[in-house]
């Protein structure tokens, strides 16, 4: 893995968008500095999925394909986009009962994925996807505790692969967020007191746990990793005091981020600041709590910041 601190030298942009000024997320940064996030809460205005590269482009990436019967499309999130020329992006949509179905969007051709393993007709995400078209996601069971798994969307049939509770000692859920393109796998797994736990390893091999410890700190009291690439992975972490901050990680050294302007006075139920997505530049997009909005954000490491 590179390196990348997350010290001033970094250029830093909130990112809003007006259809909802109070509520915006950026989730996903590919190699090209393409973005994909959402604007809305979710209750005063519905989720608008978008792609953007600042001061360039932008457009709405909601789901427009055909939802199974009975279903309409009210919500959109956009969250994962991978390294191709024309990138593939990967998120979830949402019906008239609330019930959420994963998606992606190949050259602006829309389809539901859905991972049959599922014990319960509830909810699926996707979160992350490679250059390989290989997604990871989660599906919810009746309990409503999630299941990871990882998707090849390149095939002519789908072919999934479990990462359940059960591959972790004590874990009660799974959440597969973000697969590379060596297909290495990093996630996060909760256990029965609610503590979250990171993971990241090859797809089909031994997924290891870890928590962030930010030099001569202390463990964090709950860890997710939420974004990896070739080089890094990112999330938030809750530390002993109860606060929540960005974290970036080289494969070596943690390094703590928290969004200028961030505040620890929830927001839309958001705390601090949550980094999401990740390109092997150690770029990295995420959202906030400034205390009365969620923001949206783009971190660009410098040039000369990056030594590959």
């Amino acid at each position: 893995m590179a390196n990348a601190k997350l010290d001033n030298n970094g250029e830093f942009f909130k990112l809003n968008n007006p259809g909802d000024p109070n509520f915006n997320q950026l989730l996903g940064i590919n190699d090209n500095k393409i973005i994909a996030g959402y604007f809305g809460d979710g209750t005063v205005v519905f989720n608008n999925g978008y792609v953007l590269v600042p001061n360039t482009h932008y457009s709405l990436e909601n789901f427009a394909g055909t939802p199974p019967a009975g279903s309409t499309i009210t919500q959109t999130q956009a969250i994962g986009i991978n390294n191709k020329n024309v990138p593939v992006i990967v998120g979830f949509w949402a019906d008239q009962n609330g019930l959420q179905f994963g998606w992606e969007d190949v050259k602006g051709v829309f389809t539901t994925i859905l991972d049959p393993n599922a014990t319960f007709a509830g909810n699926q995400n996707l979160l992350g996807v490679n250059k390989f078209n290989v997604a990871a996601g989660f599906w919810v069971d009746s309990a409503g505790n999630e299941h990871g798994f990882v998707v090849n969307l390149a095939g002519t049939s789908l072919k999934f692969t479990e990462i359940p509770p059960a591959l972790f000692n004590g874990a009660v859920t799974t959440q597969a967020s973000g697969i590379n393109d060596k297909n290495q796998v990093c996630g996060f797994w909760v256990d029965a007191n609610g503590n979250d736990h990171g993971f990241f390893g090859p797809l089909g091999g031994k997924l290891n746990s870890f928590e962030v410890r930010i030099t001569n700190g202390p463990l964090a009291k709950s860890t997710q990793a939420l974004g990896c690439s070739n080089n890094f992975i990112v999330g938030s972490y809750v530390g002993p005091a109860g606060k929540t901050h960005g974290f970036l990680f080289d494969g070596s050294d943690f390094d703590r981020f928290d969004a200028p302007g961030s505040s620890q006075t929830p927001a839309f139920a958001v705390s601090g600041t949550i980094i999401n997505g990740v390109n092997d530049e150690g770029d990295i997009v995420g959202f906030f709590s400034d205390g009365t909005k969620v923001n949206g954000f783009v971190r660009f490491v410098k040039p000369d910041q990056n030594p590959r």
